[in-house]
């Protein structure tokens, strides 16, 4: 059995709790499946023009493959995924300015509808209401006003007091430590007065640390990374425990 953790800060002093959204809120995984299965299909449709044929199973995973690749570069911009993507699967196959936007269009439409909120985020959210300003930062999907729709379409989205698309509102994203700044100012209160929950270390833990943020990881899956949170959960409704 492992050890208990320790919690490294002074719950008295925090005033706010912000969060990330993507796999943090919501269901990232049923979001990405969504979306790679209709991406590949339109693939496969057109690759099939060409008389290339490739497995839809394979093609899925390719896609999964570089979801991850490309989050850990900070490459969100879904545009320049597809030439890399189809250039692996059919090297001699040119892809079309038309097509690159409407699987961007596709993916994140297909994501925005089965990117659902896990069970206890709304009951979390609810619980922590009561006693904290609440905050949402997330970078941009790089598609005019598609976060902010995908915000806005939460049913959690009224409970809170700000919402942040950084890399449209901020000039940088996360890991830069502008947007996790710039929120802790529209909620008027001092950073070390926050503290931010996201899954992803080398963006979320990592900018909020930079700006001088507590930090709590939840833990979804391994990233490789070993930047450290100042705690560990396992599911939202843990935060009731601690905060």
């Amino acid at each position: 059995m492992s050890e208990p953790q320790i919690i490294r800060f002074d719950i008295s002093e925090i005033k706010a709790v912000l969060f990330d959204l993507d796999e943090t809120l919501i269901d990232s995984i049923q979001g990405h499946a969504g979306a790679h299965k209709r991406v590949s299909k339109i693939i496969i449709e057109y690759l099939e023009k060409s008389k290339i044929k490739i497995d839809s199973g394979e093609l899925i995973l390719q896609i999964s493959n570089l979801d991850d690749t490309m989050n850990k570069k900070f490459i969100y911009d879904r545009d320049k995924w597809w030439p890399d993507l189809i250039h692996s699967v059919a090297p001699k196959i040119s892809i079309s300015k038309d097509l690159i936007k409407e699987l961007t269009k596709e993916y994140w439409q297909s994501y925005a509808l089965n990117a659902k909120p896990y069970t206890d985020t709304i009951p979390t959210l609810n619980y922590l209401k009561k006693n904290y300003l609440l905050g949402l930062i997330s970078d941009t999907d790089h598609l005019s006003g598609m976060k902010r729709y995908r915000i806005d379409i939460q049913p959690f989205k009224y409970l809170f007091n700000l919402t942040l698309v950084s890399g449209e509102e901020t000039k940088e994203t996360k890991p830069s430590a502008e947007p996790f700044l710039y929120a802790a100012k529209k909620l008027g209160k001092n950073v070390n007065e926050c503290i931010f929950v996201g899954d992803k270390p080398f963006a979320d833990i990592e900018g909020a640390k930079k700006a001088g943020m507590k930090t709590i990881l939840i833990y979804r899956r391994d990233w490789g990374y070993e930047i450290e949170a100042d705690y560990t959960i396992r599911s939202l409704s843990e935060l009731c425990g601690i905060l």
